[in-house]
Order: structure tokens, then sequence, then C-alpha cells
């Protein structure tokens, strides 16, 4: 028995060993998560080669990325033992343009160019140029629109938000014929359509090429199922192949933006029939409480093929739900449960998932102030993201006149109608008179009859002084940057440049950082813009990445798809946010937000936790959250439910140290109590929830409230550890840099503040 049927016999369950043996006609497998999908269609290549007797040259198996191919081909190597070639394993465009490639002569132009997305760009601002559109029209959105035109098989033009799109279209599509180029949308069109024209090509084709394998199958969109039905079916729409195999998860398809459509899976049973149905459902990844609960979740979409995610991994009490106060309080909790993790656990085996990327902020300034290591995957840390970084620009001109990297940052974003050789004017001016300030400068250049303006730059160069006029005569940082984005129309800005999911990522990341100022305003009592553009820099430094990869990973739930840890958590389980607003309105959006919250549950080995907030800060007011609707169909016996929305963080420690079964060692004293109400209390709110009852703590009202109780010392000692916060009633919040005893109970601690670090008694602070 040779080496791979030894892995046949011991290696695959019944239905693994059933889709990898199954030999003739069209077969669909329904993996679901972590089922070992990948293993089985390698097998079942490999299985074709070795015992079948296949001609690798005859097989070609279609996947989505380059990642997932290479994989495909590394496990295909290791079962064959590097003895034979192998079979074309590769995307979609990789495989069409090789067919291009091939068969030149079916070409109008057998030697043509791809246009990859730089290009494709380059192409459509030239062409909105050329018709004096560049100030209606975003290049991005242009692309997405053209895209997906071409993904849906039909010239519906209706489809455009307005009817110039179309002649942009036609434009884009006469220079392409031109220069004899393609985009890598054509290469599908392209090769579908030679398939329809011409018949000799698709009997040779289907003569060459007997079987057939595609990976991830509810990620395909109308053109690549149409493209299958082709390659499949003969001119009689008879099945022709030897084989034809399909695998995918509908439960797992998130990608409907992109164009693909989740019932390909159930079209393809339909289009191929008869179809052999095979389902994987036991599951080797999660334990089965997490199974079952999303089973529950999943359970309610109605549009799918049934199937029940099992695993033989037993066990109890897995997944909290917590409910909290706020969104702060939910990013302090997430830091809470990380530092109490066992320390022999790698932190990477730790992911925090949120359905968009502005919900970052509260969590990465939780990390940042406990100092804990975070790594956001697929996206950038919040306060390096170009539109905060463009707006942080502004703000950082009314502190430092003299910063000439945010005005050369700032000075044409957006655009003005100041060129880069203003810009180099700009600097060159700067450095013969370094004791100018920018709007002393600007004001040189206005005035200046060696570099003579045009009135349009010069119009320009007034409008931005004026600007600065303005906003220096608001006292609050938030009137400011409001102002400031009003009169840069910074929000019509991104909407111009971006495509309409980009535009509204950057759009809610730039009005969660007016939040951020709103925020910083209700804690401290001198509302100093200086002071918070120094909190975000010494963040920053914080964040600089030092090479460690043992790091909490946070995402949005589209990132985490392919991915699993031993712990996950999930924030912000509220209507509006998870499921999003947008879904709301239709039934096919609200089951892809179901499937999105179910790929976060089935990316959890051991535990999962689930947050959601009685409230939450937005743009300045306070609004109600209703909690999400997929977190009630968890059946009550699957899921631990704790609200700490009243409960200081030594309360809510010793809860989650309770459900992680550690016994927790520590007591609870009056300073916690103070911490409930001093720390963790941002807000109350009537019996309406509208109104605000209790101020904001200042400092000094922390500080009196958290001494008086500490020193009662009903519950032991107070202790100094390093990295510990302490409040001070002139500086502030501060961090314990290092501990020296001076004697008895007093210590000398030396404590990094906003303000800088000061070396103070200890009992001239509290511990918060």
């Amino acid at each position: 028995m040779t080496k791979f049927n030894q892995f046949l016999k011991k290696e695959l369950n019944k239905p693994q060993l059933q889709a990898v043996i199954n030999k003739k006609g069209p077969l669909i497998v329904i993996a679901g998560a972590g089922s070992g999908k990948t293993r089985v269609i390698t097998a079942r290549m490999a299985n074709l080669i070795i015992n079948e007797n296949v001609n690798p040259s005859s097989i070609v198996a279609l996947t989505f990325t380059n990642k997932a191919a290479n994989e495909m081909k590394e496990r295909l190597n290791n079962f064959l033992d590097n003895k034979t070639n192998l079979p074309f394993v590769g995307t979609f465009h990789s495989y069409c343009l090789l067919l291009l490639r091939s068969n030149p002569t079916l070409l109008e132009h057998p030697k043509f160019t791809i246009l990859d997305g730089e290009d494709q760009k380059s192409l459509i601002k030239k062409i909105i140029k050329r018709f004096g559109l560049e100030k209606q029209f975003s290049v991005n959105e242009l692309v997405y629109q053209i895209s997906n035109l071409k993904n849906k098989l039909t010239l519906d033009f209706e489809n455009f938000s307005t009817p110039i799109i179309k002649e942009i279209y036609l434009e884009y599509e006469s220079e392409k014929a031109k220069s004899h180029s393609f985009d890598f949308d054509d290469l599908l069109l392209k090769v579908l359509n030679i398939f329809k024209t011409k018949k000799e090509f698709r009997i040779k084709f289907q003569e060459k090429i007997k079987h057939v394998l595609v990976d991830e199958y509810q990620d395909t969109n109308m053109v690549q199922h149409e493209l299958l039905r082709y390659i499949s079916l003969n001119e009689k729409q008879k099945f022709c192949l030897d084989s034809l195999c399909a695998v995918g998860d509908e439960d797992q398809s998130i990608y409907s933006w992109r164009g693909a459509i989740a019932t390909n899976m159930q079209k393809f049973q339909k289009d191929f029939k008869p179809v052999t149905l095979v389902k994987i459902e036991q599951n080797y990844r999660s334990v089965q409480p997490i199974l079952k609960a999303a089973n529950n979740v999943i359970e309610n979409n109605k549009k799918r093929t049934h199937k029940e995610l099992w695993s033989d991994k037993k066990a109890k009490n897995r997944i909290l739900s917590v409910c909290c106060r706020s969104g702060k309080q939910e990013a302090n909790t997430v830091a809470t449960f990380i530092e109490n993790l066992p320390k022999d656990k790698p932190l990477n085996q730790t992911a925090i998932l949120y359905r968009t990327h502005y919900q970052s902020r509260n969590i990465e300034e939780a990390l940042l102030s406990n100092s804990i290591p975070y790594k956001i995957i697929g996206g950038i840390r919040f306060y390096e993201r170009k539109e905060i970084k463009d707006l942080l620009a502004y703000l950082r001109l009314i502190v430092n006149p003299y910063d000439r990297v945010s005005l050369l940052r700032v000075i044409n974003c957006p655009t003005r109608g100041l060129g880069a050789k203003f810009e180099v004017l700009l600097h060159n001016e700067w450095n013969k008179n370094p004791l100018l300030n920018f709007k002393q400068l600007l004001n040189y250049l206005l005035k200046s009859t060696e570099h003579k303006l045009t009135t349009t730059k010069k119009t320009a160069v007034l409008d931005f002084l004026k600007l600065y006029e303005k906003i220096e005569n608001l006292e609050k940082a938030s009137d400011q940057i409001e102002e400031i984005i009003e009169n840069i129309r910074y929000f019509s800005y991104l909407q111009k440049h971006y495509d309409i999911r980009e535009s509204e990522i950057k759009t809610e990341n730039v009005k969660e950082f007016i939040q951020s100022i709103y925020n910083f305003e209700k804690e401290n009592e001198k509302n100093d813009l200086e002071e918070f553009l120094h909190q975000i820099t010494l963040m920053q430094e914080k964040t600089e990445d030092k090479g460690n990869n043992d790091q909490i990973q946070c995402m949005t739930l589209h990132a985490v798809k392919g991915l699993e840890f031993d712990n996950v958590i999930i924030i912000g389980l509220e209507e509006g946010l998870l499921p999003s607003s947008r879904s709301l309105n239709t039934n096919k959006e609200l089951e892809e937000e179901r499937r999105l919250f179910y790929v976060g549950m089935t990316r959890a080995r051991e535990r999962l936790i689930l947050m959601h907030a009685y409230y939450r800060n937005s743009y300045g007011q306070i609004s109600d959250q209703v909690i999400s609707r997929f977190l009630t169909e968890i059946p009550d016996n699957l899921i631990k439910n704790i609200d700490i929305s009243e409960k200081s963080i030594a309360r809510t420690t010793i809860e989650l140290k309770n459900w992680l079964g550690i016994k927790s060692k520590s007591v609870l004293t009056f300073h916690d109590f103070a911490n409930d109400l001093a720390k963790n209390m941002e807000f109350k709110t009537n019996t309406n929830n509208k109104k605000l009852k209790t101020k904001p703590k200042t400092n000094k009202t922390k500080y009196k409230l958290a001494k008086r109780l500490n020193s009662k010392k009903i519950f032991g000692d107070l202790t100094w550890k390093k990295n510990q916060s302490v409040n001070h009633p002139k500086f502030g919040i501060g961090l314990i840099k290092k501990v020296e005893k001076k004697d008895g109970n007093t210590y000398y601690l030396t404590i990094n503040f906003k303000s800088g670090e000061k070396k103070i008694l200890s009992s001239f602070v509290a511990k918060i």
C-alpha cells in the first residue's frame, strides 16, 4: 500500500474520503468551516493521478488567490513525492490568461498587454480629465462601477449612477481597443466569449481537459459560473467532462460587494444536474459548544443548504456574552481579559474582531494604555490612516505654525489648484526664510514680485489663511476640527476620490476621530489642543513595530476569513453595527451580515467572547444601542451572560477569571469601588436614557474619592507596582515606571504623566 493510500485510509473521515474518490460526473462538496476543505481538494487531485492514472495535464484546479494556489501545489507535491508534473493549479484570471496566450489566433489582436490596477486608474483619469469631469467623479468609483457592470454579464447602463458614466465607459473600452490592452475583467470575458463563439476551440478543450476542480465556490461571480458552464457542457448542454468538483460553503459567502453570489452553490446543483452532493460537517478546529452556537445562528438564513457542524472536542462554558455600559468600557474589558490570560499562552492566539475599521480606535487606546502589544491585520492603525493624518496636520499648524511637514501635507489636500511646483516653491522659500511661520511665509509669497502667483493660486492661498484666522478664534478643539472639515469640504473630497465602500470607511474613521476629541474634552478640565496632540504622538510612539510577533491580532470580520485563534473576541454586537445599518433594509444583505458573524464565531478554537454596549458616543452624541439579533439567536444554555455595566474593573476581573477557570487571589477593596465610580463611570442616564445625570469626574474629584477610600485599608495593604495606573490631583492619570521604598508604607514613585516624568511620594497619588 502506497504512502498516499495509507493517508486515505487513516487520515480522512468518511465524507472526506467520499469526496476524494468519487470518480465521475459533477460533484459539489459542502465543506463547513474548519472541516479540511484544502486537504480534500488536493487529495482528490492526487487520487486521480495516483490511483486513477489520470494525466496531470488534463486536470485544472481553480481558486481565488495565489496564496491558496501555492498552498495546494505544496500539498499536492507532498502527496506525489515530487515525482510527476503538477496539474494546473491557479486563479481564474491566471488560467484565462494562459488560454489567451496559448490561442493567440482566436483574438483580434494576438499581441496584447494587460492593464494592472494602476494602469487602469491612469487611463480613466486621463479620460475624465479630457471630458473635464475631474471634480465630478472619483477614479476609484469609476473603476468599481465598470468592473461591477462587466461582472454582471449585461451592459445595463441604467445601473450607473449618472448617464455620463456610459460615455466614460465607452471611451475607456475604445482606448483599450486602440492600445490592444485588456484589464483583469477582460481576461475572463474574452475567454468566455471564445467558448461561446469558437466551436472548434470548445470541442478541443473538452477533449483535452477532463477534470475540473473549483475551490471556494461560494465566492464565484456570474462570469465565473457562466465560464464553468461553457467549460463543462457541450453544445447540447450535456455534461461532457469526466468530473467537475466544486468545493465551498455558502455560509461563508461574505464578498457580495466584490460580485460574489452565495446562491451559485445552489445554482451549480441545477445547472449541472444530476449532481452528487457530499457534506463535510466534522470540524477539526473548534470545541463543540462554539459550533452548536454557530449552527443555531446560521440556521436563521433561508437560502442555504442545511448542514450541521460538529466536533469531537467536548467542552463546557466556552461562550461568554458581556454587556457593557459603553464602547469605552467594552475596550477596557477586552484589555482586562487579555491581561488575565495565562502568561504561557502566546498573545497572537487571541483575536479582536469588529465590523468596521473605525471601531478599532477605542480598542487600540485601551491596549496601548495597558502596554499590550497588538497588530492590525489587513488595515492600518487608527492614527496612521491617511484621513486621520490629514486632519492631525491641520490641527498641528494651529499649535505649531512652523511645522513644515504638516503645511506641505495640507496645503493642497483637498486639492486647491496648488500643484507640485508651488509645493517646491514653498519648501525652497521657507529654507531661505526659516524664521517665518507658515502664515508669514504665505503672505510673503502673495506679495512677492519675484514669484508671481496666478489669480487661482492667490485665491487658494488667501482662502487657506482665512481658514486659520477663523479657527484660531475658536476655543474648543472639537469646534476647530468641525470648522476645518466643513471649510475644506473633506467629506465631499473623500466621496469624490474613493469608491463608495472606501469613502464610507474613511468617513466613519473621520467621525470617530472627532469623537476622540470630544472624549478628550470631556475627560480633561483644561481644553488644551496641544495636550491632545501630544497624547496622540505618544500613542503613535508606543505603536512603533519593535519586531515583536507575539501580538494581539485585531481585524475586521471580513479580514479574519481563513484564520483561526484560541480566543476570539467580537465587539459591537448591536443593531446598526452588526448587523450594519445599511443591511437592515433587505433580507439578502441581512443574511450576509449573519454569515459574517458566523465566520467570526467559527474562527474560535477554545473560547468565544461576544460583547455589546448599552450606549455609544457617536459624533459627540450619546446614542442608545439595541442588542444584535444575532446574539439573541444563540440558545441560553450555550452562553454565559454577564452584565458589567455597573461593575468595577476589579469585580469584572474576578468574573473573567472565574469563566477562564482561574482561581482569583485578589481581594475586592474599597479603592476598587472608587475605580468603579471615578475611572469606569463615563456617564449615568435617566430612565429614558437621554440626558446626562452625572458629569464626568475631574482629576481632583477622582483623586479625592480614590484617596478617601484607599485610606480605609479595610481589605488589605496597598501595593505599588510597575505599569500600575495612578491619579494625581494636578498631573492627572499616569503610569508607574519605577518603585523605590522610603519607609513603612511610603514609596517614591517615578510616574510617566502626559506632561512628562515625575518622581512623587506615594502618599500624593491614588491607585485607579
